[in-house]
């Protein structure tokens, strides 16, 4: 049996395919590029597409992942909460969520139902063969900043006892501007 898929099979046996064997994408190498001339400190995932890193935000420090998909010219920068939802507050951090994405412009935000663990999903489709990497700077930027602003308010409800949570208002909560991170100061060349 000849095969270059990694099938597994009923015997145990199966094909290993890793990225060694077969040429990285340009988008890939792309967002390479990007966080080494931004400075980023990364892992690549042995034999994934996958680059992850940690970032210091204001609030917490966020875990991040960017996933290429290079045949389809995609790129999925995806940041991780590393607050728990319990199931008894799902509702209302779901509700959070829901309220928040129909807001947002670029990206969203998920619950993992099964795990409890928020993420914040950005992606763009990239042009064949034209992979700016502001773009992927962006997208990285983005899903930090989405993250570090909701997680004092996914921190909120966290802590706000089962028996209180028929009484918290979400839209209310969501008016609180003392959770939100300081706005990033615009330097000279921001003003240009």
């Amino acid at each position: 049996m000849s095969s270059n898929l990694a099938v597994p099979t009923t015997s145990g046996f199966k094909f290993e395919i890793t990225l060694s064997n077969f040429p990285l994408s340009a988008l890939y190498a792309a967002v390479l590029s990007t966080f080494k001339e931004m400075g980023w400190h990364y892992r690549e995932v042995p034999e994934h597409a996958v680059i992850e890193a940690d970032f210091e935000a204001h609030h917490t420090k966020l875990p991040l992942h960017v996933q290429v998909f290079g045949e389809t010219h995609i790129a999925s920068a995806v940041a991780t909460c590393t607050l728990q939802v319990p199931s008894t507050h799902r509702l209302p951090i779901c509700e959070l969520l829901m309220r928040t994405n129909r807001e947002l412009n670029i990206g969203n935000f998920e619950l993992d139902w099964e795990t409890g663990t928020v993420l914040f999903r950005a992606t763009n489709v990239f042009p064949p063969h034209r992979y700016d990497q502001r773009i992927i700077a962006s997208l990285v930027h983005s899903a930090i900043a989405e993250m570090d602003r909701l997680t004092p308010f996914l921190g909120e409800i966290i802590r706000t006892s089962k028996g209180e949570l028929l009484l918290l208002k979400v839209a209310d909560l969501m008016q609180r501007e003392d959770l939100l991170p300081p706005a990033p100061e615009e330097s000279e060349e921001d003003n240009q």
